[in-house]
């Protein structure tokens, strides 16, 4: 056949020729590529923006500055501690100082923290309701009976002996005008005190300036220790040693947490059925050989005059919360108040004493009443020959019958028992704990400035507190040193 040829094996005969690449067609392929690489990319992307930003606004939550972050106004989920919802901006005014706590529903049934040094007029009242009626007779003596102006707070202040503090307390700061040591370490643990009372404040207080006397007795418009019933115009402050006793018990938080280490493991039960007390004759002489005397020979007294430095376990000094080993505990007083009373109702105990003489700032919820049930001490009644009103009667008989009640107490253990708990739940867990100073502190210092008939300025003849505890006094005075 003209112009053919035959097949042969191999040949491309009678198949479709192969295109010969070219560059026509690279960029329709680089661009399916293209395509296929940014679809992907598109829909890794969309899906990131919807998990990061795709809530409504309804659900997405607002990021938090960082100053509410540091504010103590922030809620509990960025400071938790059990006391629920901290209070919220609205409750804070223009100069940053709280205006209540911002909590509702809170009263004596609320948990709470003993040892929260931090809590706002409303939750003080809420925690500790009746722990306030020494503030309200001072202040109630002020204001109707008494004008408080500077000519009285300088005759308060200078009179002699007595005065052992000075202090000025400007813008919740504690400043040192004067300053006079006490018996051993009292004035320094008051003022250490009063000072971590102001500075866990959230509160504005009133600038105030007074007079502190440290004495075992009260005296005349100063803050005091305790006072006689007849003794109307001082105000009453908490103990010293609600900050530290170290000359013989330390600190107070370490004590409780001792104590209450050995009351978990003895029990009721496992505790020793005797009256205990052991103690100085040196101080409320007649009063204590009284109690000696009206116990001794009863196989239920371990009852006995402290010697210092004896090798006598018997005679020597024991540790305050190896006092909680024993039931039964006789309160006699010292030269007024004793400050065992206060450690002995972080225990669960019985103490027994007679009707107080001295007022403390809290001794008004002592109830010793026979049978009451939320009785809390238990009082020796008075002998029946001798008048309740008596104001003549002999500290020598007020023990008399002291073997009559240890015999009633012995023949009712568990009536025994409810007034231990009654005095652990009033006291050790509630009107003595550490939360109560700052509180009952911060109160007093806003009735006084209620009834201060003077404005307060500082003049640089202060010392701030923390220069104080430091290196003393500016004007020379070694205060600490």
């Amino acid at each position: 056949m003209a112009g053919g040829s035959s097949a042969s094996p191999g040949s491309n005969a009678g198949m479709l020729p192969m295109p010969t690449p070219s560059k026509a067609r690279l960029p329709r392929a680089f661009s399916i590529h293209r395509i296929v690489m940014l679809s992907v990319l598109s829909f890794l992307g969309t899906c990131l923006f919807f998990v990061l930003f795709g809530r409504p606004d309804r659900e997405r939550k607002p990021r938090a500055d960082w100053k509410q972050l540091l504010s103590p106004s922030a809620a509990t989920d960025v400071w938790p501690d059990g006391r629920g919802q901290y209070p919220t901006s609205n409750q804070e005014g223009e100069d940053g100082w709280m205006r209540g706590s911002g909590r509702t529903g809170i009263n004596i049934d609320t948990p709470f923290n003993q040892d929260d040094l931090t809590y706002t007029e409303d939750e003080c009242e809420a925690f500790f309701p009746d722990l306030y009626n020494e503030i309200d007779r001072s202040r109630d003596f002020y204001t109707y009976k008494k004008r408080w102006d500077r000519e009285w707070l300088e005759e308060t202040c200078d009179d002699g002996v007595w005065t052992h503090a000075r202090v000025v307390i400007h813008n919740n700061r504690l400043y040192v005008k004067r300053y006079e040591k006490a018996g051993q370490s009292r004035t320094h643990a008051a003022l250490a005190l009063l000072h971590q009372s102001l500075v866990t404040g959230k509160e504005k207080l009133p600038d105030v300036e007074f007079c502190i006397g440290m004495h075992d007795w009260g005296s005349k418009g100063k803050f005091s220790l305790d006072r006689r019933d007849e003794l109307k115009d001082n105000w009453l402050m908490p103990d010293y040693s609600y900050w530290s006793w170290p000359e013989h018990v330390g600190m107070y938080q370490d004590m409780r947490e001792k104590v209450r280490a050995i009351d978990k493991d003895l029990g009721w039960a496992g505790k020793k059925s005797k009256l205990f007390w052991r103690g100085s004759l040196k101080v409320g002489t007649a009063d204590r050989e009284a109690m000696l005397a009206a116990a001794e020979g009863y196989d239920w007294s371990e009852m006995s005059e402290l010697v210092w430095g004896s090798p006598d376990p018997n005679k020597g000094p024991i540790l305050m919360e190896d006092h909680c080993r024993w039931k039964f505990h006789a309160y006699s007083e010292g030269n007024t108040y004793s400050g065992r009373l206060r450690y002995l109702q972080n225990c669960r105990v019985v103490v027994i004493t007679h009707k107080p003489n001295y007022i403390q700032h809290y001794t008004h919820l002592l109830n010793g009443e026979w049978g009451h049930p939320d009785q809390n001490i238990v009082y020796v009644p008075l002998p029946e020959s001798v008048k309740v009103d008596d104001k003549l009667l002999g500290r020598d008989r007020s023990w008399e019958r002291l073997p009559e009640v240890m015999d009633k107490l012995l023949k009712d253990d568990a009536m025994a028992k409810r007034i231990a708990e009654n005095q652990f739940n009033t006291f050790g867990m509630r009107y003595t704990t550490p939360a109560t100073a700052t509180c009952y502190w911060r109160k007093l210092i806003k009735a006084f400035g209620s009834i201060q008939q003077y404005e307060v300025e500082l003049n640089g003849n202060e010392t701030s507190y923390e220069t104080f505890a430091l290196v003393g006094m500016r004007n020379g005075d070694p205060g600490l040193h």
